[in-house]
């Protein structure tokens, strides 16, 4: 009987922390990130929606890029994502920063994006400097925020 109440309780729980982290109900990005963030933590990737996983992917590539450009977001765990960063950008109609984040990928890898961080890490350091030089123009393209992701998030699935 014990064992039957802690079971009950732990669905109970997971249960409530489901709802507390639908983020359905929450439209507006960027205040959005937070519980889309929570719930990645929690339950991880794949329990995210498409649009969940775009507000997810596409605030840490802006968020890296902003703080340090395209071989900082590479470097960094953030990078993890990067395919889904592209394919998310491409979704919500970012068509020029997915093209700026394909032509990153072309430069710092000869378009082929590592699968793991020690290895998108190994390949950052061969010819270091141009890489730096060529990402820092994409950086310097990036910056100037040609699509508005705010709108095209708080639109995307919508329509």
């Amino acid at each position: 009987m014990r064992n039957l109440l802690i079971l009950v309780i732990i669905i109970f729980g997971i249960v409530l922390v489901k709802i507390r982290f639908d983020t359905s109900t929450v439209t507006k990005y960027p205040e959005s990130f937070d519980s889309v963030e929570i719930k990645h933590k929690i339950f991880g990737l794949d329990a995210l929606n498409d649009k969940e996983k775009a507000i997810y992917t596409i605030w840490w590539l802006e968020a890296e890029v902003n703080n340090g450009g395209f071989n900082q977001y590479f470097w960094n765990s953030a990078g993890d994502d990067a395919a889904l960063s592209l394919q998310s950008l491409n979704k919500i109609g970012a068509t020029k920063t997915a093209k700026l984040l394909k032509k990153a990928i072309d430069v710092a890898f000869s378009g082929s994006l590592p699968l793991t961080r020690d290895d998108r890490q190994k390949q950052l350091e061969i010819d270091e400097d141009k890489k730096i030089e060529a990402l820092g123009e994409l950086d310097d393209r990036f910056y100037e925020y040609q699509e508005d992701f705010y709108k095209m998030l708080n639109e995307f699935g919508e329509k």
